[in-house]
């Protein structure tokens, strides 16, 4: 999917592709997967987001939980109730109260009640310095999670030392508390967040007198925090090697991966899980014998890719080996052996319970309330753009 923006006049780069990213987020939340197919089925929920997101040619309600106070997502309890009724998507402020309830709506508003998918939403933050909160929220059991989501975004030499990259993290904050809370997270390293950018909530005086984030949160689902550190210094936690022979009448492939005891060993919670390889291959081999110990290994010929996928990584030695045939000329029958071209291998994995920058959440406090939430959090690291240089 492309996403393109038309601007009349010079614009900042930086608040246009802000925007996009903001109209990509949103779709993503109402969807769940953009791509055609979706876009065309909930059409009429996609112009209702982009004609309450963009008014006039200018950006005017791009807070995610304020789209959801006024439009409802697709959800398989709405599309019961359309398909009984008939109806197309509605906006939650239309819907007049009295309609939700029996005596006027019937058994069709009782199921939309009970439901709910048709409940009245009053649209509007709780006062205009907190507009990216609905109003009179209220759950029956008060709870917040925070999750410190970072990928591993480099570029590894034939030795497996990085030579470009660095850490790209995420705050994530899942809030499902009553009333108007002030949340106060503090963390044991602050100085770690490099580059950081913040959710307009975050009171930005606070933080900077005292590195903490203080705030009232929007209601449900949202990014607090996303930052950027720079570190080629960085120590993955495991072993990787890729070797790639050409000889003249076959090519000989092995990569190895193992975990690194002194990392795993140090952080015991620590498991390298849903990790998979992808070894690019010049376009003249033709097809590949393949072996492994560890996962299972194949070879897709149409996009000339090495796909081994092992899964959890484990103590014992992961090796995989092959033979690779090359490609014939039509013209005299010789085998076409790579010269220049150059390969390279991508990693796909995730490790839950450990962050890789060693940020970690000290205390979560919330006040301005009269009742005790439940708080949780937890650390994911996975692999963002992993490309490691065969030599």
């Amino acid at each position: 999917m492309a996403f393109l923006a038309v601007v009349t006049q010079e614009e900042p780069p930086l608040a246009v592709f802000e925007l996009l990213d903001r109209v990509h987020q949103v779709l993503l939340r109402y969807l769940g997967d953009v791509s055609e197919d979706s876009l065309r089925q909930n059409f009429s929920t996609v112009y209702l987001l982009l004609d309450e997101m963009i008014d006039s040619g200018l950006p005017f309600t791009t807070e995610l939980n304020s789209l959801e106070s006024i439009i409802a997502p697709p959800s398989a309890i709405g599309k019961v109730v359309q398909a009984v009724s008939g109806s197309s998507t509605t906006v939650l402020s239309d819907v007049p109260p009295e309609a939700a309830g029996t005596p006027a709506g019937g058994a069709l508003g009782a199921l939309s009640t009970a439901l709910g998918a048709g409940t009245h939403t009053k649209i509007g933050g709780a006062s205009s310095e907190v507009w990216w909160r609905r109003q009179h929220v209220v759950y029956a059991s008060n709870e917040v999670y925070v999750d410190i989501v970072e990928s591993i975004d480099c570029i590894c030499n034939g030795n497996g030392q990085v030579v470009s990259g660095g850490i790209n993290g995420d705050i994530l904050v899942n809030s499902k508390l009553s009333g108007l809370p002030e949340v106060l997270l503090t963390l044991r390293n602050p100085g770690v967040l490099q580059n950081v950018s913040f959710h307009p909530c975050v009171r930005l005086h606070r933080y900077e007198r005292d590195r903490a984030l203080a705030f009232v949160p929007p209601d449900g689902e949202f990014t607090l925090a996303s930052y950027w550190i720079p570190d080629t210094t960085l120590v993955l936690p495991f072993h990787f090697n890729v070797s790639l022979t050409y000889h003249q009448e076959h090519a000989k492939l092995q990569i190895v991966a193992n975990p690194k005891l002194a990392v795993t060993m140090q952080h015991k919670q620590m498991l390298i899980d849903k990790f998979c390889v992808n070894v690019r291959l010049p376009s003249s081999i033709a097809s590949a014998t393949l072996t492994c110990q560890g996962g299972s290994i194949r070879f897709d010929e149409d996009a000339k890719v090495v796909v081994w996928n092992i899964g959890k990584l484990a103590g014992q030695e992961n090796k995989a080996d092959g033979t690779l045939i090359y490609a014939t000329d039509p013209r005299n029958g010789s085998p076409i052996v790579p010269s220049e071209e150059k390969s390279t291998s991508q990693l796909h994995f995730a490790i839950k319970g450990w962050a890789i920058s060693g940020v970690r959440l000290d205390a979560c406090d919330v006040s301005g309330t009269n009742y005790t939430p439940y708080k949780a959090s937890r650390y994911t690291t996975t692999s963002g753009r992993m490309d490691f240089r065969i030599a």
